[in-house]
C-alpha cells in the first residue's frame, strides 16, 4: 500500500489553485521507516509527503489545533480516521466546506515489527466514508444494518456509504470476549491491576480527535470530578470516565495507545463500550454514516431494557 506519489500530486494541485491554506499528511521520520504527521503549508513542500503501510496516526486530531482552525485544510484519512472526521463534523467541530479530505480505501497499517495493527485484522470498516476522492480498490465493506444507508454512493457532503445490502458482522476482538466471559467482580479486578501503571499524563486524551474540550474534568491541574493524585484509585477512575465520555464515539483508531508512555492497552475500555452499545443500541457503530448522531440520540421500543431497575 503506497500512495505517496498520489498525495503528493493532489497535494500540489490543491496548492496551485489556491483550495488549500495547509495539508495534513504524513512525512518519514528522518530515523527509520517510521512516519511523523505533518503540516505542509506551500506547494514547494509536498515533496516531503508519504503515504505506506506506516502512516499509522489518526490526523483528523491536526483539525483541533489553532495549525487549521479557520483554514482551509487537505487531509488523508484511512478508513477509521474518516469515521472520527464524519463524528467531528456532526458534532460542529469542523466546517466540510473548509476541507478537501483524501480517503484510504486502506489495507491496514503495521507496527514496528511489520505487523498488521489489531485494529486493522479485525477493522470492520477499512475504506475511507467521507472523502473528495479515494484512492485505492474499495474492499466493499457492508452497511452495519441498523444504519440509514443513503441512496447513491455518494451523498453531497462528500460521504460515501459502501454499496450493496450485506449485513455487517460485527468483529469482537478476541481480548475484548475474554474480558465479556469474566464475571463481573473480576473483570472489574483486571481492569484495576491493568491499568494501575497509569501516570495521568492525558496523552491519551490529547491524542484523540474526539477529545476536544477546552477543560477537561479528569484533567490533574484542573480536576473538578477526581483530585490530581497519581494513585492507583484516582488514574482508573479517571480513566474509565473518559471511556464513558467517549462510549459510542471511539473508532478504535487507538491513537491514544501509541500515545500512551505506559504503553496501556486503552482499547480494552472503548471496544468493550462498543460492543455492548452495539448489541444495545440498534447494532450502532460511530461515525460511518454521515450526519448519524450516535448512539444515545436512538431510540427504538425494540430496545432492550434489562439495564433498567
Amino acid at each position: 500500500m503506497d500512495y505517496t506519489k498520489q498525495i503528493q500530486e493532489i497535494a500540489a494541485k490543491l496548492f496551485a489553485e489556491n483550495k488549500i491554506d495547509v495539508f495534513v499528511g504524513y512525512r518519514m521520520n528522518g530515523f527509520d521507516d517510521n512516519q511523523v504527521p505533518v503540516l505542509v503549508t506551500g506547494a514547494n513542500d509536498v515533496s516531503k509527503l508519504v503515504f505506506t503501510d506506516k502512516s499509522v496516526f489518526n490526523l483528523v486530531n491536526y483539525l483541533k489545533t489553532e495549525h487549521t482552525r479557520r483554514k482551509r485544510v487537505g487531509l488523508v484519512v484511512k478508513g477509521c480516521d474518516s469515521r472520527s472526521l464524519n463524528l467531528m463534523l456532526t458534532e460542529s467541530q469542523v466546517k466540510r466546506e473548509n476541507l478537501y479530505v483524501v480517503g484510504i480505501a486502506c489495507e491496514g497499517v503495521t507496527d514496528d515489527a511489520g505487523q498488521k495493527m489489531q485494529n486493522c485484522t479485525d477493522c470492520m470498516v477499512p475504506d475511507a466514508v467521507a472523502f473528495d476522492e479515494l484512492l485505492g480498490t474499495p474492499s466493499g465493506s457492508p452497511t452495519p444494518s441498523g444504519s440509514p444507508t443513503p441512496s447513491g454512493s455518494m451523498t453531497p457532503s462528500g460521504s460515501m456509504t459502501p454499496s450493496g445490502s450485506q449485513t455487517l458482522t460485527y468483529k469482537m476482538n478476541a481480548d475484548v470476549a475474554a474480558l465479556a466471559a469474566m464475571p463481573l467482580t473480576e473483570r472489574a479486578t483486571y481492569f484495576e491491576e491493568v491499568f494501575e501503571n497509569c501516570i495521568r499524563c492525558n496523552a491519551c486524551r490529547h491524542s484523540c480527535p474526539l477529545c476536544y474540550c477546552a477543560k477537561c474534568c479528569i484533567d490533574q491541574e484542573t480536576a473538578t470530578l477526581y483530585n490530581g493524585a497519581n494513585t492507583t484509585s484516582a488514574a482508573f477512575h479517571a480513566l474509565m470516565t473518559w471511556s464513558l465520555h467517549l462510549a459510542g464515539r471511539c473508532v478504535d483508531c487507538r491513537n491514544c495507545e501509541k500515545a500512551c508512555p505506559s504503553h496501556l492497552p486503552l482499547h480494552l475500555l472503548h471496544k468493550q463500550n462498543e460492543s455492548v452499545i452495539y448489541e444495545n443500541f440498534q447494532e450502532h457503530l460511530a461515525g460511518v454514516i454521515a450526519d448519524d448522531r450516535g448512539a444515545f440520540y436512538k431510540y427504538s421500543l425494540k430496545d432492550p431494557d434489562d439495564f433498567i431497575l
